[in-house]
């Protein structure tokens, strides 16, 4: 590869292309505006419906071009490939196969965002451990087992050249495990919202989007239904407690509630915009004090104040468009205060032109920088990495060269 090349990244992903769009799926499209990405989908049984192998297909791995700048991987392993023996060879055909699609070409870095699986051997380049949650507190609600979470998630910060993490609690937890590596805070971005598309008509409606499942404080919709506001809800059901499942179908079906299901990214943008506010109303627990909700920059994009739970992420924005509420009383009062405002044009577009401070092309390049610094200090052997912290503003604060990449 030639100076005038772009890098090469692998990401092997946490969810597959085709599930629900999250952090991996946006920094991934974001990355490949900058480099060729190869996105490594989970590995799927060879034989089964989830393989779909069609004709023509190299044996154990199927390679597909998404778009310009970034293919998809699907590695076909064994039948019952999560049990110990298995696993080892399905980990083994993951690297072999990574090094088939990626050919004589070498790779600037690997970035790994899945709570199940390790870094591949014998694949060259820089490797970044992005750890999106809490995954040892969040295993049961993801279907995983916590202990082999937290022996994968050990061995990962081990063989990790850097870490980034999505919060400032969650830097904190993993400063632990990572030894001489350094932690460097990356959270989750935005899409910015297009200028050209004008906002349709304010309505007096308190607004939720994303996944319904046991991550929200039930208790707190339930108390909102009760005050008699009105609330639009876009996003699947997703709860695997079946207490929190009939609960969140009675919240549903309430009076004052509207449900519209899942929508396109687009469509979604288009109601979150109409609304007087959105709500980002998580549980006080570990998992959730460590996330960084897509949601709340998603609704400041769209130009919406936001009230959200005591969260560190929230906090870390230091925003006065978003309340942070400390209580169920103040959470309420807030979203009846926000229901009230009469908020101008130019509300929205200060809300719009603080997210465009944080969007996935800046969290793209910053990630692009702290692999290229890296790769470089391991090249040269002379330089540790440099300590790299986003400020609340969104610019970078480096000892080093690395250069701001969220203004």
């Amino acid at each position: 590869m030639n100076h005038t090349d772009p890098p090469i990244l692998v990401l092997i992903a946490g969810s597959r292309w085709d599930d629900i769009r999250g952090t991996d799926h946006r920094l991934a499209e974001s990355l490949a505006r900058r480099a060729s990405v190869l996105w490594v989908d989970p590995p799927v049984p060879l034989l089964g419906p989830a393989s779909s192998r069609r004709p023509g297909v190299v044996p154990g791995y199927e390679l597909e071009e998404i778009r310009p700048g970034l293919r998809r991987l699907r590695v076909l392993a064994p039948p019952g490939f999560t049990r110990p023996v298995l696993r080892t060879i399905a980990a083994a055909l993951a690297g072999s196969a990574m090094r088939r699609a990626l050919g004589p070409h070498r790779p600037t870095a690997m970035i790994l965002l899945s709570p199940r699986d390790k870094f591949p051997s014998r694949v060259p380049g820089t490797r970044v451990l992005h750890v999106t949650d809490d995954w040892i507190a969040g295993a049961t609600m993801m279907g995983l087992d916590q202990a082999r979470v937290r022996r994968t998630l050990r061995a990962n910060a081990a063989r990790a050249d850097v870490i980034t993490t999505v919060s400032p609690g969650l830097s904190d937890d993993l400063a632990t495990l990572a030894g001489e590596t350094e932690v460097t805070l990356l959270p989750n971005g935005c899409t910015p919202c297009a200028g050209s598309v004008p906002l349709p008509a304010r309505r007096r409606v308190a607004g939720l989007v994303g996944q319904l499942n046991e991550r929200l404080d039930v208790n707190l919709l339930e108390a909102l239904v009760r005050t008699g506001i009105d609330i639009e809800v876009v996003g699947p059901l997703r709860a695997r407690e079946p207490d929190c499942g009939r609960r969140l179908t009675t919240f549903l079906n309430s009076r004052g509630v509207t449900w519209l299901g899942e929508l396109s990214e687009a469509g979604a943008a288009e109601r979150v915009a109409s609304w007087s506010v959105g709500l980002t109303p998580y549980r006080q627990d570990r998992f959730n004090r460590a996330s960084f909700p897509l949601k709340t920059l998603d609704y400041l994009s769209a130009g919406v104040p936001v009230v959200s739970t005591d969260l560190p992420a929230s906090r870390w924005l230091s925003s006065k468009w978003v309340h942070v509420a400390e209580n169920q009383q103040d959470f309420i009062a807030a979203v009846t205060a926000a229901l009230a405002n009469e908020w101008q044009a130019g509300d929205a577009a200060a809300r719009r032109a603080f997210a465009g401070r944080h969007t996935w092309d800046a969290r793209a390049a910053h990630l692009l920088a702290i692999a290229s610094t890296t790769a470089s200090s391991r090249s040269s052997r002379i330089i540790p990495v440099s300590r790299r912290l986003l400020r609340q503003d969104g610019q970078d604060t480096v000892r080093g060269s690395v250069p701001t990449s969220t203004r």
